[in-house]
């Protein structure tokens, strides 16, 4: 059996640290751009490219000199270019939010600022392994499925070790410090002994700079956990001291007053707590937690009520307790899976569903389908009532497109539906606030919601970002 040498060693580090670049990358941009597939399309479209790229400068490199030491700089240059994503991410995703609307250019020209150098030079180094570990025609083949063997391996691990791990304890930018140690120590493996001095002084260089404190926007703390982003601010609503949660672009997802009221503050929130109370319900169900705000009001509102949260970040809690007030109270649990996941599970049944999914500023199309409706229909007691926070338009156009959308999902199963927005007229996009049942019913200021005239959308197909993604630009233009 051979041994690892040299290049497969190399060949599985890249793997291993372009596959936690790009994690990374989509975190970096999550905060300013978003967490959609829009994105993620950008950023492995424009990170496939620079690889494609990369391959072919490689290779003709590769049969033009066949020089070692090549190798060795072509790392380096990856560090070079991974240290400026470091250096350079924030200021330049704030010029390109400023300047660029539409948020696929967004993470396309993004993707190709910061992360396509660091992917080309990557890329340039498995052909040059490759030409470099060929000994024998009789043996190309072998040796080159054993190269890209450890590349792949490299990727799938470094996939997994910054999915499930590196993220819960380490921020993006750290993960792109490892991707640079990862990529300055592996260009050591090759002629150590060769421009000792330089080399050692462009990875100091490199290293010093990686290490160098990221300044922090004042007033807010960043935080990494397994599955997302969020950014901690204080600031004013309504002229009041507050602290805020924000998970991207779209804006604060969850806060609470400074001075330590326990009032809410968002309209929406106060909306989906007053119809909650006006049930009487001795069980809750609210998907989605965000910082815990409703639930913890609801909790002291409500003290016989039993209310079951259905968070997918269980980091939140601890954030919920350090910022936003959250005593964990004995009438709530705290379930930590996906929305749509405990939907389709759940044995209990509710007095009173609540639904606040939001990623960033659009609702999963998990949620918007018609299978989704009639699970979540099958968990509400024959006389409860589910009420959603949306946010859409009524004023025509895409923005009521995405109610319609989303309001074809409920109605399949729960035909009777009023509304209302904080503005108590018909807006291009706001918040709304659905509530659904199975018999007629009348709230006072809501009103009654038509029947759809569209076929509600399935598990199949739901356009979820194209709705939303029209819906934005709607909003924009208006």
């Amino acid at each position: 059996m051979k041994r690892i040498g040299r290049f497969e060693l190399i060949s599985f580090i890249t793997g291993f640290s372009l596959l936690t670049y790009e994690l990374a990358a989509a975190r970096v941009l999550a905060p300013s751009i978003g967490s959609s597939t829009y994105v993620w399309t950008g950023v492995i479209g424009v990170i496939i490219a620079a690889l494609s790229a990369g391959f072919l400068t490689g290779g003709k490199l590769a049969d033009a000199r066949k020089k070692v030491s090549d190798v060795v700089w072509l790392l380096l240059l990856a560090a070079l270019f991974s240290v400026v994503t470091l250096t350079s991410y924030l200021g330049l995703l704030d010029w390109v939010v400023t300047n660029l609307v539409d948020s696929r250019l967004q993470a396309v020209v993004s993707a190709l600022l910061l992360f396509a150098p660091t992917s080309f030079f990557i890329g340039t180094t498995s052909p040059y392994l490759a030409k470099l570990n060929v000994t024998s025609l009789e043996s190309t083949g072998q040796t080159i499925a054993s190269l890209d063997t450890f590349n792949a391996v490299g990727g799938i691990i470094g996939t997994f070790v910054t999915g499930f791990i590196l993220f819960g304890f380490i921020g993006s930018r750290e993960a792109i410090i490892v991707v640079t140690v990862l990529l300055i120590a592996s260009s050591w493996l090759l002629v150590p002994k060769l421009q000792i001095a330089k080399r050692v002084g462009v990875s100091l260089v490199l290293l010093l700079i990686a290490f160098v404190p990221q300044s922090q926007e004042a007033g807010a703390v960043n935080i990494d956990t397994a599955s997302a982003h969020y950014k901690v601010i204080n600031g004013y609503y309504k002229l009041q001291p507050v602290t805020g949660l924000i998970t991207g672009p779209g804006g604060t997802q969850s806060a609470v007053y400074q001075d330590g009221s326990d009032k809410l503050v968002f309209w929406y929130a106060n909306q989906m707590a007053e119809l909650t109370m006006l049930q009487k319900p001795t069980s809750i169900l609210m998907l989605g937690g965000g910082a815990f705000t409703l639930p913890q009001y609801l909790s002291e509102q409500l003290p016989n009520a039993q209310i079951d949260v259905v968070e997918i970040d269980p980091e939140l809690l601890e954030v919920s307790k350090d910022y936003f007030h959250y005593e964990n109270p004995s009438n709530v649990t705290e379930i930590f899976t996906d929305a749509r996941t405990y939907v389709n599970q759940s044995k209990k049944h509710y007095d009173v569903i609540l639904v606040d999914v939001y990623g960033d500023a659009s609702i999963p199309f998990s949620l918007m389908t018609k299978e989704y409706g009639k699970a979540v229909a099958g968990i509400l007691k024959p006389d409860g009532m589910l009420i959603a926070n949306v946010i859409a338009g009524t004023n025509g156009g895409a923005c009521q497109k995405v109610l319609t959308a989303i309001d074809g999902a409920y109605r399949s199963a729960l035909p009777h539906a009023v509304y209302r927005n904080e503005y108590s007229r018909p807006e291009v996009r706001a918040n709304y606030i659905l509530a659904y049942a199975r018999q007629p019913f009348a709230i006072d200021g809501f009103n009654e919601l038509p029947t759809p005239v569209s076929v509600p959308y399935t598990d199949n197909y739901a356009p979820a970002e194209r709705l939303y993604y029209n819906c934005q630009q709607q909003a924009y233009q208006g």
